[in-house]
């Protein structure tokens, strides 16, 4: 499970059919978001990354068996009409950086709020666009605006539309297929096996750090809009750019291309 370069990448897939989708493979949702995206018959050629954020500590290695029942999964489903590729892993800690870590006293005293978990999304589906844009300009993402009731901050409607909309300026789709999915039980039915939310899975050092002591989850809309208005969607779209064109930025690039972009800060 050793991270690629991104130009090591590129000379892996140099030979895969131009119609692979990415599938974004992290947990749960994302197992059945691949699963349920190759229901559409334009979707025979997945090519699962995995990504990590430096916030993440645990269990990494169930991913592979995590894999490995996905695989089973699709060949029960469909035979050999679908093909998965082997897994790739792929991280850009200084893109994560950038983005969540850099310019928080100035996001605190803008929009009186702060969390990294916005943020992170956006880079998981940021980080994976180049590879995207040598293939199908396709990417599947596990996101779910409710979770059996449960309220996330980082897949609310505001933000699942501020990721798409980020991704789409960059010339790929962010495919969401159980994005109106509620039902827990739902989510298992469409992997096949018994896996439990939250089980089997890294976890962040983050967690829930926008919930209450009493489970409660409380943001202001209009502030959270205009953080991915703002903030989220130009920051995210001049990293993107400059992905695209650098391939390998170093963070020092980043800040730069960051600060040179007018109407910011």
């Amino acid at each position: 499970m050793e991270p690629k370069k991104l130009s090591e990448i590129y000379e892996l897939i140099k030979d895969l059919p131009k119609d692979t989708v990415i599938g974004e493979f992290a947990g749960r949702d994302s197992v059945a978001a691949i699963l349920k995206a190759m229901e559409d018959d334009s979707i025979n050629n997945i090519l699962p990354v995995a990504s990590f954020a430096p916030t993440e500590y645990g269990n990494f290695e169930i991913l592979e068996s995590n894999y490995e029942k996905m695989i089973e999964r699709t060949k029960e489903l469909y035979g050999n009409k679908k093909t998965i590729y082997p897994l790739i892993y792929y991280n850009n800690f200084h893109l994560w950086s950038v983005i969540n870590g850099r310019f928080v006293d100035t996001l605190i005293k803008e929009y009186n709020f702060y969390t990294p978990c916005i943020g992170c999304h956006a880079y998981f589906h940021l980080l994976r666009l180049p590879i995207a844009l040598k293939l199908s300009k396709r990417i599947i993402a596990g996101e779910r605006e409710s979770h059996d009731g449960r309220i996330k901050i980082n897949q609310t409607a505001e933000s699942l539309d501020g990721y798409e909309k980020i991704i789409k300026a960059l010339g790929v789709e962010l495919i969401m297929p159980i994005r109106y999915i509620e039902d827990g039980d739902e989510i298992e039915r469409i992997i096949g096996w018994d896996w439990k939310e939250g089980k089997d899975h890294q976890t962040c050092a983050y967690s829930k750090n926008y919930v209450g002591p009493e489970g409660e989850v409380t943001y202001n809309k209009d502030r959270v809009k205009k953080y991915i208005d703002h903030y989220l969607y130009p920051v995210c779209l001049t990293l993107g750019q400059l992905l695209i064109q650098e391939a390998e930025p170093t963070k020092e690039q980043m800040i730069e291309a960051i600060m040179n972009r007018s109407g910011i800060f």
